[in-house]
């Protein structure tokens, strides 16, 4: 057996025996011998193997498929420039603490700095966003590690041969079995204040929501959430009301406990700031977020030693301005980004998969959305960015019976190549089409002279053609009925509505 064939056998029947089930691969010739013998495995029914074409759109796809089942996902390249392309997906792995296992082909060593080609200094290309970095030309102990959480890298020195030399069955007797998940560290807090209140970040932490939703009982505080379509009782509409300053003040907290990174509105932020208090809850502010400031921060989630009887005055208050939000979203335009916000997170059914892409969209369901608990979202809210989301969508839709997705325009048209390699899940894709930059007319640019060409990149093309191009169905929808009746429909692939803006 040659060594590239021996070394590629023994990563992936470590990967078997870790419990790993799906893995994600980009053709190549440097990892053939690793191709091969995945393709072996997945013959025999021990792994479910993806291959995607381009190596970037590849990164984001197992990003989706972590985020769907929270499992480490390798995702497996050629050398030389293929490895680069992972990098975005990486930062948003390391920032969202998402488990990437990355297994990137090369030449040997002694080929670097000799003008060989597809030959660069790959082995820690990554830097300091892998939790562990190993380049290796024989076998190494995998599980060690997996051991944590977030994005990893082994780069595999391959030498010719690269092909078998025998055909035994090497996957005999393989068996998975799952890592062992580390022990939660138990926090006990005594809380006097009785003006108390729960921001929870888009990512809430890693915590369930049931955790969260029993914090918030014991201290009768109301929730703010970046996601309301996890958590029922939530605040609705919590940016529109907190985006009065007077408000702000009124509703003054005691003690504000944020859980994850909130991200996403201003107005929200504002208010965090004028809490008497800050207590911040997040296991990433150990190992990502390392300069984070609060009065006191946390890794995990705590429980109460008594519970708090809440200022009822103050409660109040809070309803109060929370109908008066909603009275005012009456008057909204009725077919607008905000209203299309609303409009799909009410006609999902339960137990929907919804991607998010950052920009406009995840900003306009957190304000505009009602508040329900029976659809699993999910965002790349690590570094925020509009690439990759197609692919990332496609990977969560492997793990779900229906899934939908909704996109800006710019984000859809950033990762369109994704649409030449189609997967065969149902996935709805709800395209926000205004023409451009959308986000930068809420935000201080939009005065700016050269708006339109520097912000507002109007593309002044046609989105559903686009996906008939790549064989992908599609429709325009210009009206809520229109959506709506969309939403209704159901297609067993990957389907495109176009919803145009006014």
């Amino acid at each position: 057996m040659s060594i590239s064939t021996n070394l590629a056998r023994n990563t992936v029947r470590q990967l078997i025996e870790l419990g790993i089930e799906d893995v994600v691969l980009s053709p190549g010739s440097r990892n053939a011998p690793l191709s091969i013998a995945l393709y072996q495995a997945e013959q025999k029914g021990l792994i479910r193997l993806h291959v995607r074409i381009d190596e970037r759109g590849a990164a984001f796809f197992a990003l989706g498929i972590t985020k769907a089942t929270g499992k480490y996902v390798p995702v497996v390249c050629t050398s030389g420039t293929a490895v680069a392309n992972y990098y975005p997906a990486v930062l948003e792995a390391h920032h969202s603490d998402n488990n990437l296992l990355l297994l990137t082909a090369d030449r040997p060593a002694r080929l670097r700095k000799t003008g060989a080609n597809q030959t660069t200094l790959q082995g820690k290309i990554f830097g300091e966003f892998v939790r562990h970095s190993v380049d290796t030309a024989a076998p190494i102990d995998i599980e060690h590690l997996l051991d944590d959480s977030g994005p990893v890298h082994i780069n595999l020195q391959f030498d010719e041969p690269l092909l078998p030399e025998d055909s035994h069955d090497w996957l005999e007797g393989i068996h998975h079995r799952e890592l062992k998940s580390k022990p939660l560290h138990k926090i006990q807090i005594e809380i006097s204040t009785k003006r108390n209140i729960i921001i929870v970040g888009h990512d809430r932490g890693g915590f369930s929501e049931s955790e969260i939703e029993k914090l918030a009982r014991d201290l009768g505080a109301p929730l703010i959430t970046e996601d309301p379509l996890r958590f029922k009782d939530a605040i609705a509409h919590a940016p529109i009301l907190l985006s009065d300053e007077r408000v702000r003040e009124e509703l003054k907290a005691e003690l504000a406990i944020v859980i994850g990174r909130t991200t996403l509105s201003r107005s929200t932020n504002s208010y965090i700031q004028k809490a008497e208090k800050t207590l911040v809850i997040d296991p990433k502010a150990e190992k990502i977020d390392t300069s984070r400031s609060a009065d006191e921060i946390i890794e995990a989630l705590p429980t109460v030693k008594s519970k708090i009887e809440p200022d009822q005055g103050w409660l109040k208050a809070w309803k109060k301005y929370e109908a008066l939000a909603k009275e005012a979203l009456t008057s909204y335009p009725e077919w607008s980004e905000g209203a299309l916000a609303s409009l799909v997170a009410a006609d999902l059914e339960n137990d929907s998969a919804l991607y998010i892409s950052s920009s406009r969209p995840i900003r306009d369901l957190e304000a505009f959305a009602n508040p329900r608990a029976d659809v699993t979202t999910y965002a790349n809210r690590g570094l925020a960015g509009i690439d990759g989301n197609i692919s990332t969508a496609m990977g969560i839709a492997t793990h779900h019976d229906e899934t939908f997705a909704i996109l800006g325009d710019l984000a859809f048209l950033h990762d369109i190549s994704a649409l030449s390699n189609p997967t065969k899940d149902a996935l709805t894709i709800i395209v926000v089409d205004n023409n451009g930059g959308g986000i930068f007319s809420t935000l201080p640019q939009q005065g700016v002279e050269g708006f339109e060409k520097i912000f507002g990149t109007p593309h002044d093309r046609d989105l559903a053609k686009i996906a008939n191009g790549f064989g992908i169905s599609s429709e325009v929808v210009t009206s809520p009925k229109e959506l709506h009746i969309a939403l209704q429909r159901i297609h067993p692939n990957i389907h495109v509505i176009v919803a145009k803006m006014p």
